[in-house]
Formats: structure tokens, C-alpha cells, sequence
């Protein structure tokens, strides 16, 4: 329950009250007169989603002040300073947050009075005003300690340096290790992850061959400790030969593949591997780890990410990012008929993971644009599909996002054929899956809680 803090100055004009309803105030505006502080607004937000109060005091011809933004949720208001005069207006206020303060607004001039609450938070305001702000009271809330976080150690891959860079990023374990066998070493990889309750199938890495894939699925309590392998020159480059892999159970799978030239481990005393990355091109070139202290609080939120089934035509290979943390860029490939392909970088405890490219690029390239991560997320995607020519089934035709902030980004593409939205109440968007050929068949979508 909020603690209210009684409004200090006069009283006159009319009696105003923003309640204590919110979970963080994020924006304060001002403006001082020659008679003391105009007018006062705030804007609150509330599970995830922006209010703008109303204004408090009248504009006038008043100078309004820059903006004090308050970085929710890493930052929050702690205490307001100000001065009122013998006729009961407000002269000057400064803010303070956990992490700045604003100058002082107006003039500290008269009675002086401060609005705070030791290890609380401000979340609303009440006062009087009527053609100036006459006084200013807050309501106060406890801090809440967020859970403790260990973020991701990455190590460095071994191997050669051809192919392209490849990241699956961090996640709470690995599920299933698949390694695809060629004629002369490692051809493949493609591994599976468990974040919470959602399982993550992460991308295939390298070209696999005829001689298929060996793999090995771990036990709910059981995780890799060490990754061992070798490396030589294949056809002129370095590229792996050999992987192992060691678990906390002293289980052994492998050796995968050829013994080579070079050897190299990848281990930590104390930590366990969560998530894989390197360099591949024809074959696996490089391979690296993520580690997480054993016995840690897992990276994702508590909170059981949900999938939304997948709009569009039947056509095309399906993919999946998986669910992460959230959204901090959005690529759309443009094609003459519809979507050409998709792909986006998101967030992962401290990591920027690059998803892959979904579909085929055209000479259009791509539209795209960056969310001011954590403060902004994607609540809701708009589509439409449709049947074009040379296509055995529908494709998208058309792709919009829309934000808390509120913010739409597009429409991306041309709108026709049949209309489609992704979205749940109190939700936001951070990941996405499909389907895709030449261009985008499918979109789909991955939620989760909005927590304040």
C-alpha cells in the first residue's frame, strides 16, 4: 500500500490528485512565471503501459522548463525539493531521482520543504493549484530488490577464422547436441536449449553432409562442463575436426568426428556451459561457449513465455528464434510481391543476440528500425497474406509493429490479401517464428507477462 506524504504549501485554488496507482513516475514537466511555478504534469506508467496526468496550473506565457525523464524501470524518483512563499505558491522544485537531479526550476526562494520517504520511491502526486501550482504532496512506495543476476561469460571461440560468425547466445541449459559428420571433420552443429519451460532450437550451423548427424539428448539435471575438440587444415583453412562433450553426470559423448593437429577445451571450474557460438561456412570452422555459474538463478524471467500460432500460407521451411528477454532491432527484406525476409537482434540477460536471416534478401534490401530497449517493447504485430502469382500458397504481403511507447513502425510492404494481428492482453513480444521460402510464408510470434 502507498504511503502518502501530505502536500506542502498552500491550498489554494483546486484540490487535484493523481492517485497512487502507478508503479514509477517516468516524466515530469514544469514551467515557472514571474509569480513561481506555473504548472506542473507527470506522466506514470503503469504494467508497461505510459499515462500523462493532466496539467496542473494553467500554461500561461510561462517558459516551460526541459523535460526531467526518468529511465524506468533502472531508475525512479526519489525525492523532490521546493520553496513556497508567504501567499502559499510554489516558488522552485528540484527533482531527484536514484541516479540524477534536475536543476532547480523557478526560484528557491521561501519556505523550504522536502518530499521524501527513506528507501521508497515516488509513484504519484496530489497538491492544489488553481492559476499557479499552490502545493505538491507524493505518494511512496517500497523499493523492490530485483533478484540477483549473474550475466553470461562468454569464451572465446577456437578454431580457424572462415565462414561467418554464428551466436546462439545464453540460456538457462542445453537440451540436445546434435553434430553432423563429414568426410573430412565437423560439418554441423545444431543445438536445442531450455529457457524456464520454453525449448529453444537453435539454428543449423554449417552445411551437413550425407554421413548425417550423431547426437545425444542431456537429463533434466544434467549440463556440460567441458568441450573438448581439435582443429587442422582442411582444403587450405583451419576447421574443426573433432568435438566432445563432458557432463556433470562424468558422461562422455563423443569423440564426434577426426582427431586433429590442434587441440583445444573450453571450461571453467564452477560453471556450466548454457549456449554455443562461432564461425561456419561449408563446414564448422570455430565453436565457442557461454558459461553460467552452476547453481545460479536462471537468465530468463520467471515467467512462461507462450507461443502464438504462426499466420500466413502453408508454404515454405519452418524457423524459430525461440523466446528471449526481448526485441532490439527489426529487419523486413522487400520483395516486388510481398515480404522477402526477416530478421531481428534481441536481448538476452547482459548479450545482444543477431538472429538469423529468414527468407531471401532481394536488390530492395531491407527496412528496419531500433526499440530503445528496456524502455520500449513490441505489444502487438499486423499483417496481411495473400496468393500470388508463381506461388503454390500464400506469402506475406505486409508487416506492422506497434509498441508501448505508443510508437507503429510501417506498414512494411503493400497491404492486400487477408488481414491478421499478433498480440495478448498484458503481454509483450519477444521473439518470433515462421515459415519461409523465396519469401515469407508464415509469421508467428513469442509473449510474455509484462511485469512492472
Amino acid at each position: 500500500m502507498a504511503q502518502k506524504v501530505e502536500a506542502q504549501g498552500g491550498n489554494g485554488g483546486n484540490q487535484w490528485d493523481d492517485g497512487s496507482e502507478h508503479d514509477a513516475v517516468t516524466k515530469i514537466q514544469t514551467a515557472a512565471g514571474g509569480s513561481g511555478i506555473q504548472y506542473v504534469q507527470f506522466d506514470y506508467v503503469k504494467n508497461g503501459q505510459t499515462e500523462t496526468a493532466p496539467l496542473r496550473g494553467i500554461k500561461g506565457r510561462a517558459i516551460a522548463a526541459d523535460p526531467f525523464v526518468i529511465n524506468h524501470p533502472e531508475e525512479h524518483l526519489v525525492s523532490v525539493e521546493g520553496w513556497y512563499d508567504s501567499s502559499g505558491i510554489i516558488q522552485g522544485l528540484k527533482f531527484n531521482s536514484n541516479k540524477k537531479s534536475s536543476d532547480v526550476i523557478g526560484y528557491n526562494d521561501g519556505t523550504p520543504f522536502t518530499l521524501q520517504v527513506q528507501d521508497k520511491k515516488i509513484i504519484g502526486f496530489h497538491g492544489f493549484a488553481g492559476d499557479n501550482l499552490n502545493s505538491l504532496g507524493a505518494y511512496f512506495a517500497p523499493l523492490i530488490a530485483a533478484p540477483p543476476s549473474v550475466p553470461p561469460k562468454k569464451l572465446e571461440a577456437k578454431g580457424g577464422v572462415s565462414g561467418a560468425e554464428w551466436d546462439d547466445g545464453a540460456h538457462d541449459n542445453v537440451k540436445k547436441v546434435s553434430v553432423g559428420q563429414g568426410e573430412d571433420g565437423v560439418a554441423a552443429v545444431k543445438f536445442e536449449y531450455t529457457n524456464g519451460s520454453q525449448v529453444v532450437i537453435g539454428a543449423e550451423r554449417g552445411t551437413p553432409t550425407l554421413l548425417g548427424y550423431e547426437e545425444f539428448e542431456l537429463e533434466s539435471d544434467e549440463y556440460i562442463t567441458i568441450v573438448e575438440g581439435t582443429y587442422d587444415k582442411i582444403l587450405g583453412s583451419d576447421g574443426l575436426t573433432m568435438l566432445t562433450f563432458k557432463t556433470n553426470k562424468n558422461r562422455t559423448y563423443g569423440p564426434y568426428g577426426l582427431e586433429g593437429s590442434t587441440h583445444f577445451d573450453l571450461k571453467e571450474e564452477g560453471y556450466k556451459i548454457t549456449g554455443f557460438h562461432g564461425r561456419a561456412g561449408a563446414t564448422i570452422s570455430a565453436i565457442g561457449v557461454y558459461l553460467a555459474p552452476v547453481g545460479t538463478i536462471p537468465l530468463t524471467p520467471a515467467q512462461p513465455t507462450k507461443k502464438l500460432e504462426a499466420k500466413g500460407g502453408e508454404g515454405g521451411t519452418s524457423w524459430d528464434d525461440g523466446a528471449f528477454d526481448g526485441v532490439r532491432k527489426v529487419s523486413v527484406g522487400q520483395a516486388q510481391d510481398g515480404i522477402s525476409a526477416v530478421k531481428f537482434v534481441y536481448n538476452k540477460g547482459s548479450s545482444e543476440i543477431i538472429g538469423d536471416e529468414h527468407g531471401k534478401s532481394t536488390l530492395l534490401g531491407f527496412e528496419e528500425f531500433e526499440l530503445d530497449y528496456p524502455n520500449e517493447y513490441i505489444t502487438e504485430v499486423n499483417g496481411t497474406f495473400d496468393r500470388i502469382f508463381g506461388s503454390d500458397s500464400a506469402v506475406l504481403t505486409m508487416l506492422t509493429f506497434k509498441t508501448n511507447k505508443p510508437a507503429t513502425y510501417g506498414p512494411f510492404g503493400l497491404t492486400a490479401g487477408e488481414a491478421f494481428d499478433l498480440k495478448e492482453e498484458g503481454h509483450k513480444i519477444v521473439g518470433f517464428h515462421g515459415s519461409t521460402g523465396d519469401l515469407l510464408h508464415k509469421f508467428g510470434v513469442h509473449v510474455l507477462p509484462i511485469t512492472n
